[in-house]
């Protein structure tokens, strides 16, 4: 279930800002990979376990796939891997490592597809495998609230919005923002009422 609506930068005056044109769009399969950084919002630590929250760190976001572009509409397979720590746990710190990977479908839709400037949303749907890391491989407790190594996979969906820049026939630069939520997950004996992560990156897509 959705815990927090997430809001796209709207980049379509920003784009009108760049009159070029460009040749007809390339249609066909593509690939793309893209590199950022995603950051996870708190997390309510169970009331039978004291309360309090879970708190995160900032960590490495990347992104590879495959697609297919029919013009202004594109659709995509997509592996995504985010790196992070749980720093605290009710105000403790924490060395618990945290991996999420998600393979999402998804599309898109571009505006001004004729032009070398093109704004995007898109959005996607898929699984995550959620995994918890303690450093020394055992369970390890913060203030009451016994943590381990485990992982769950769950229901996933992502929003995003960005700017394409066609610099070539066949390639595509582009930078955006996102947004991602996550089920309800269980690790170990904790259960996390979901979780929403939010990010930028930057990437290319090579048409072939």
């Amino acid at each position: 279930m959705l815990k927090k609506s997430f809001v796209l930068l709207s980049l379509a005056s920003l784009a009108s800002l760049f009159p070029l044109n460009a040749e007809d769009k390339t249609k066909g399969v593509y690939f793309t990979g893209s590199a950022g950084l995603g950051t996870m919002s708190d997390i309510d630590v169970q009331k039978t376990l004291g309360s309090g929250t879970y708190e995160f760190e900032s960590g490495f976001s990347g992104e590879v796939g495959i697609g297919y572009d029919f013009g202004n509409f594109r659709a995509a397979v997509t592996y995504n891997e985010n790196n992070t720590d749980l720093s605290r746990i009710q105000g403790l710190g924490s060395d618990v490592g945290v991996n999420i990977t998600s393979y999402l479908f998804s599309t898109a839709y571009d505006f001004r597809a004729e032009k070398k400037w093109q704004p995007y949303i898109g959005a996607g749907v898929g699984s995550a495998k959620v995994e918890f890391n303690t450093h020394n491989g055992s369970s390890i407790s913060y203030g009451g609230v016994v943590t381990k190594k485990g992982d769950d996979s769950v229901f996933t969906a992502r929003i995003n919005g960005g700017l394409n820049y066609e610099a070539t026939k066949n390639i595509d630069i582009f930078g955006e923002v996102w947004g991602q939520t996550f089920g309800d997950f269980t690790i170990g004996t904790l259960t996390l009422e979901g979780g929403n992560m939010t990010g930028a990156s930057l990437g290319l897509r090579y048409k072939l």
